[in-house]
């Protein structure tokens, strides 16, 4: 896209000075004729990039809009270096943010450019969970180049009861959560949420659609997931914790939980009764369960079943 490549450009010339046109070329991987039409887009609008002729010539950006670019304070270069696993890689755009950032940290003046390669080194977000499948790439590449493009989608879908259908959807954003990446859009005039590791095939048409003029892709998500978060089942319950304090902590930490510390007690939500007997039994003798009563006598049942297949 030009705008991209407008964007490689200035980082380029940010990060390296003056360079003569066929080697920001090669750079860019774009002809010379190209780059001398970005120069004029640019100083077009209005940014200080110019060519200068000659043996010692080549494209610059003037030194003042230089400096303006990489005044960045440290906190504003520890939030943007910061190590991460990258979900843009799912949608083929990972090089492209691995690039500019290290355009990026190449213009730093060298105490800033220390900052960012200590922030690297010291912190590391990983935002997947543990053995998570990985994302489809090739439907999420194609689905943002249909997004970009507003066009519809075909897409063949298998729903978490197993029915697969096939339909054509008005693709409206890409959201990415624990890693997990969803798909909001408009299928037979209604909003739909389509998680991407579901999607079988998906196809950009040729065919156009327009945008709804009052849509905002974070707005709808947060009022999508909050009702979904109040419909999901909920079952309640209270835990004592009575030993490996920190290691149950970590685990009922993937539930919605609340601990009080000061009796050593959890309490937990799980998504159903069963799925609570299973976990809490999957502790063993490190937490106890304590209300409601009949989930404390079911806990009971079971690990006494337990016991009579091995005893």
């Amino acid at each position: 896209m030009k705008s991209d490549r407008l964007l490689m450009m200035l980082l380029t010339l940010q990060a390296k000075g003056r360079m003569p046109a066929h080697v920001l070329a090669v750079e860019l991987e774009v002809s010379t004729r190209t780059v001398y039409r970005d120069v004029d887009a640019l100083s077009a609008a209005g940014v200080p990039v110019y060519a200068e002729r000659g043996a010692r010539g080549g494209v610059v950006l003037a030194a003042g809009y230089r400096a303006a670019l990489t005044n960045l304070g440290e906190k504003e270069i520890r939030a943007l270096f910061i190590s991460a696993s990258n979900p843009l890689a799912d949608l083929g755009l990972g090089g492209s943010l691995s690039r500019s950032l290290e355009l990026l940290a190449g213009a730093l003046p060298a105490d800033k450019r220390r900052s960012a390669e200590r922030a690297r080194g010291r912190i590391f977000i990983d935002a997947k969970r543990w053995m998570q499948a990985d994302q489809p790439r090739e439907h999420l590449a194609e689905l943002q180049r249909a997004i970009w493009s507003d066009l519809r989608v075909a897409l063949h879908y298998r729903d978490r009861t197993g029915k697969v259908t096939r339909r054509i959807v008005e693709p409206l954003g890409l959201v990415a959560k624990a890693g997990i990446w969803y798909v909001p859009a408009r299928s037979a005039g209604e909003m739909r949420v389509f998680r991407a590791e579901r999607i079988i095939d998906a196809k950009a048409t040729t065919e156009r659609f327009e945008w709804p003029a009052d849509f905002n892709l974070e707005s709808f998500w947060r009022e999508w997931s909050a009702a979904l978060s109040d419909r999901a089942p909920r079952y309640e319950v209270e835990l004592r914790i009575l030993r490996d304090e920190n290691d149950v902590r970590e685990a009922l930490a993937w539930w919605e939980s609340r601990f009080d510390p000061d009796d050593h007690r959890a309490r937990v939500a799980y998504p159903s009764r069963e799925v609570a007997i299973g976990d809490v039994l999957g502790f063993g003798g490190a937490v106890e369960a304590l209300a409601p009563a009949e989930f404390r006598t079911a806990v009971i049942s079971r690990a006494k079943d337990a016991c009579g297949v091995y005893a």
